[in-house]
């Protein structure tokens, strides 16, 4: 049977995102990313190279795309980690999104539908953050709520917020809600000894 390579180029590409998003640059390794792949190690350096170029073709793969999912948002903040801000993979085609996203903020803004006195990419920037939290900080979710940032309960509230968020609806129209732990956020604002207000 003959060979591939676009796929096992893809196959490669994709074992590779799994072991970057999971493990960090420095923690990731080529035998691991080999075996994910079903490849031998001499395929991957064929293909792409080094480690450090099987890094670059994830990053350039998977951080030009404008969903935000687990592995993506995992990606972003190993980026951060590693390179802050500086030589940014994909910098041409992520500002093209960048623009996209801005301008569908000003759009929203023409129509009312949110505050027009805002500079639109901060509120672009607001709306991606809003996006990716529960993703980046699930334990964070943790705190706040009695549900995981992962469970149907938060995503429906979540999704319901954003919506609210982005465009406002109509009051009428009931939308699920977020059960705030109130007891566990009162009982941690409370310093020991000091009584808790009624």
């Amino acid at each position: 049977m003959p060979r591939d390579p676009d796929r096992t180029r893809a196959k490669i590409l994709a074992a590779a995102v799994t072991e970057f998003a999971a493990n960090g640059y420095a923690g990731s390794r080529i035998d691991r990313i080999a075996a994910r792949a079903g490849a031998n190690k001499r395929m991957i350096y064929h293909h792409f190279g080094g480690k450090q170029d099987v890094f670059e073709a994830v990053l350039a793969d998977r951080l030009t795309t404008e969903s935000a999912t687990e592995d993506l948002v995992r990606l972003w903040m190993h980026e951060a980690l590693e390179r802050g801000d500086g030589d940014i993979v994909g910098l041409a085609e992520r500002r093209r999104l960048a623009v996209a996203q801005v301008e569908s903020v000003r759009t929203a803004q023409g129509e009312g539908a949110l505050p027009n006195d805002l500079d639109p990419s901060f509120l672009a920037m607001a709306r991606l953050a809003l996006d990716v939290f529960p993703l980046a900080f699930p334990q964070l979710v943790r705190v706040y709520g009695d549900n995981g940032a992962t469970s149907n309960e938060f995503r429906e509230a979540w999704t319901g917020f954003l919506q609210d968020w982005y465009k406002p609806r109509e009051r009428s129209r009931a939308k699920p809600r977020l059960k705030l732990d109130r007891d566990g956020v009162a009982r941690a604002a409370t310093r020991p000894g000091q009584p808790r207000r009624p």
